[in-house]
């Protein structure tokens, strides 16, 4: 036999041997290697920092003149950044950097502070400019009054969602921005350990700071809602796990040193709290007419409800649209449901939600401890303080607890919340199950850090990726 045709029955033999799945052990190490390759040249840290005090900071009047990206630091935002560079030069010690740097001037300016302030430039290997990572785009100038318009429309639409005109949302700066931290760790970032690039500081702003971190930690849109900006050159340092091959929150070396402060208005419902007459006699009004299918009467009381009839469209023969009658009844009644659910319930605000443990929104008694009555926005430590002098919730005497408010209907809300009444005992059925088969694919230190996983676990549709967790099927949705 020639050489090539013993060339040719050897690569046969390995394509079948690939093809039949004989080598899959092999490739699975080889990906699982080149993976920790990729993880061992990377940064051990990762510092997000916002810029210092702008000029927009203070007087937001100046976006009727002047370009955003043309913004300054005042002279007490680059105060902030030689701080902030003092700061940092002790954290960083002999690292060699990677700066990352957002061409807005003010970002800019944080950085060039941060060096007059004592941050070693010596010491940075790479300076990378990223448009990626520039603020949230809100039209070329902003007229007065624009701002606190948009702040009314915004808590209506979502914080999340909500474009001004000419604008970006928050949603398409999050598109960008994990489009930017994809690039950084796969192709931006050294490639090889030997370059020895320890830190990695980014430049920004405090909504890109944010969509980062829901991008980083997989936060839902309603978590992201709840979290507010950092201050003025405050950052956040992420610390790299080896053996997770993740990048992981780090408070210690975070400044000042805690979570993200993250706050959520709920309304907490009780059964000893009634709905007024009027309320209870239009719901049970309602319901007869829906019954006895008297849909004259039906629209007299829907046309009392609201004024704008938008949902439950149907088409007639020219394929206009026409109130649909249910569908309009059954948006009346879940309305009244709402207004009597908010009658028999008392407004309170959670504080420091990143760190409830989740399903979040299942949470009761972790709550004690961390609400505060009213919606009223405080200062993080008044807050705090506020929190320890209020009273303990009964929670034998409430009945639900709506985390949702105006944003959602009554429907929705027993959709997602039924398991805070129903079937109290089906979340606990999974944690044996989930907890071996946690530990056939992952180490853990210590029997309680494997419980800790399993508590951090996002009970989510659980049953569609492991079915054999049936009875914990959609146990809580965030």
């Amino acid at each position: 036999m020639g050489h090539g045709a013993s060339h040719e029955s050897g690569l046969e033999n390995f394509l079948e041997k690939l093809n039949g799945g004989d080598l899959d052990t092999a490739l699975a190490a080889l990906v699982q290697r080149q993976r920790r390759l990729k993880w061992e040249a990377l940064p051990t840290r990762i510092i997000l920092i916002r810029h210092g005090e702008s000029e927009g900071n203070v007087n937001r009047d100046i976006y009727t003149t002047k370009g955003d990206a043309h913004l300054e630091l005042t002279p007490t935002g680059l105060q902030q950044a030689k701080d902030a560079g003092a700061r940092l030069q002790g954290l960083v010690g002999d690292d060699r950097m990677f700066v990352v740097v957002s061409p807005f001037e003010r970002t800019q300016q944080t950085l060039l502070g941060m060096y007059r302030g004592g941050l070693p430039e010596s010491q940075v290997g790479v300076v990378h400019v990223s448009p990626q990572i520039r603020e949230q785009e809100f039209g070329n100038f902003q007229h007065i009054g624009l701002h606190e318009a948009a702040r009314v429309q915004q808590a209506i639409v979502g914080r999340f969602y909500y474009r001004r005109p000419n604008a970006e949302s928050s949603a398409d700066v999050y598109d960008r921005v994990s489009s930017f931290w994809d690039v950084l760790l796969d192709d931006t970032l050294p490639k090889t350990a030997s370059e020895n690039l320890r830190t990695c500081l980014i430049v920004t702003h405090g909504l890109t700071m944010r969509l980062v971190l829901m991008k980083l930690f997989q936060w839902s849109v309603e978590t992201f809602e709840t979290v507010w900006n950092v201050g003025n050159c405050e950052h956040v340092t992420l610390t790299k796990n080896m053996t997770k091959m993740c990048y992981q929150f780090d408070k210690k070396q975070s400044y000042p040193s805690k979570v993200c402060w993250a706050t959520r208005p709920i309304w907490i419902v009780l059964r000893s709290k009634k709905a007024s007459d009027e309320t209870e006699k239009r719901l049970a009004m309602l319901q007869k007419l829906k019954e006895q299918n008297n849909w004259n009467l039906v629209e007299e009381v829907a046309a009392q409800e609201a004024e704008h009839h938008t949902e439950g469209h149907k088409h007639d023969e020219h394929g206009h649209e026409v109130a649909g009658k249910w569908l309009e009844i059954d948006r009346v009644i879940d309305q009244v449901e709402n207004t009597r659910m908010k009658e028999r319930s008392l407004p309170y605000t959670v504080l420091d939600y990143l760190t409830l443990p989740q399903p979040r929104t299942m949470q009761r008694a972790a709550l004690d401890g961390r609400l505060i009555p009213g919606h009223d926005p405080k200062s993080c430590e008044e807050a705090l303080e506020l929190a320890k002098r209020t009273q303990p919730i009964d929670w034998q005497d409430v009945e639900f607890v709506d985390w949702w408010g105006n944003q959602m209907s009554y429907q929705g809300k027993m959709l997602r919340g039924r398991k805070q009444v129903e079937n109290p005992g089906d979340e606990p059925k999974c944690r044996p199950l989930l907890f071996r088969h946690l530990s056939e694919v992952e180490e853990f230190e210590s029997p309680t850090a494997a419980r800790e996983s399993v508590d951090a676990f996002d009970w989510i549709d659980v049953a569609n990726t492991f079915p054999q967790f049936g009875p914990c099927k959609q146990v809580a949705l965030r």
